[in-house]
């Protein structure tokens, strides 16, 4: 668990305390969704709408695939390790 507090600021501003930040990837630009719930829990997840935000986050090492071999491999059922 990973526990962090922020103050807020008198223009109504929050800073996310570095462990979060770095543990949830956080960057510069990135949006984050707050939700509270009907027990009052504050849940806040990172708003990542646009699938272009995503390029980079995640290392691969495998090859590229197109769209067709990606269709293909469902149809066929094909899981790849």
């Amino acid at each position: 668990m990973i526990r962090g507090e922020s103050t807020v600021s008198e223009k109504g501003q929050l800073v996310i305390p570095r462990e979060i930040r770095h543990a949830l990837d956080v960057q510069r630009g990135d949006k984050l969704a707050w939700v509270v719930e009907d027990d009052g829990t504050l849940r806040v997840t990172i708003a990542k709408g646009d699938l272009m935000a995503l390029k980079g986050r995640i290392k691969s090492g495998g090859r590229s695939v197109s769209i067709e071999e990606m269709d293909d491999a469902i149809k066929s059922g094909v899981v790849c390790e």
